[in-house]
């Protein structure tokens, strides 16, 4: 425990002197910014536009997830050939773990800072109609729907390196618009791509028509879905780690 916690406080030092601190702060900052602005002279209803901002932020993160999780990766194999994981005193997989829930602590920063941070301003602008906690509850969905995607691209940028990494985010991100559509309607709960973007697309329009969010068709399949897959690529994480020797995928 203590080499645990050890690694993530090394962890958190080397984030805040990367780009992954600028990623998970300026960019929801900066895509905030656009949308507060252009929704000043919007037409369109409060509902309409809190729930096309949520979309357009699920949509984004499956690319910002693959970006930051590269990053991560290329900073190890820059670093001895990852020779601080592979060398380390304690099991293979304890540093993995910590930095993947460094970078779990930083996308769900992230996500409050995004979601929370519009929804202040938003009402600031005059725009009540949400409560806060609408805000809070959704960038928690938000986070928690990414849960699978932050596992599953932090071993694939490791193991498979930053092409497929980067590959993988974005067409994860083209995923997510695509099965916004009617295309995803009976698939969505099985794709991990497509479970964010449906669950704060969802959570607004139960809030509108007084609906219970939990009961909506799909849901609670869902979060059981990110439950299952997040525990088994965990158990994934925890092999390939035992037999991992540092090498990637040469196509970076």
């Amino acid at each position: 425990m203590k080499q645990f916690i050890r690694t993530i406080k090394s962890d958190i030092y080397k984030s805040l002197h990367s780009q992954v601190l600028l990623i998970h702060l300026f960019v929801p900052l900066f895509g905030m910014a656009a949308f507060l602005a252009y929704y000043a002279i919007s037409l369109w209803s409060e509902p309409q536009k809190v729930s096309a901002y949520l979309q357009v932020l699920a949509m984004a993160f499956p690319m910002l997830i693959g970006i930051v999780t590269v990053i991560v990766s290329e900073q190890e194999s820059q670093a001895a050939s990852c020779q601080m994981l592979l060398s380390t005193p304690c099991k293979r997989y304890i540093p993995h773990f910590a930095k993947l829930l460094v970078i779990l602590i930083f996308g769900f920063l992230s996500s409050v800072i995004a979601v929370f941070g519009f929804g202040f301003a938003f009402r600031l602008m005059g725009n009540a109609f949400f409560p806060f906690s609408l805000y809070i509850k959704s960038a928690m969905l938000l986070f928690f729907g990414n849960l699978t995607l932050y596992i599953l691209q932090y071993i694939v940028s490791f193991a498979l390196g930053k092409g497929i990494g980067l590959g993988l985010g974005i067409v994860g991100s083209l995923l997510s618009a695509l099965l916004l559509t009617g295309l995803g309607d009976r698939i969505w709960t099985f794709l991990p791509w497509s479970i964010a973007i449906r669950f704060c697309s969802m959570f607004v329009e139960s809030k509108v028509t007084n609906l219970s969010f939990i009961n909506l068709p799909g849901v609670i399949q869902g979060m059981m879905f990110i439950g299952l897959t997040s525990v088994i690529l965990l158990l994934i994480l925890v092999l390939w780690s035992t037999k991992w020797d540092g090498r990637k995928n040469k196509d970076n």
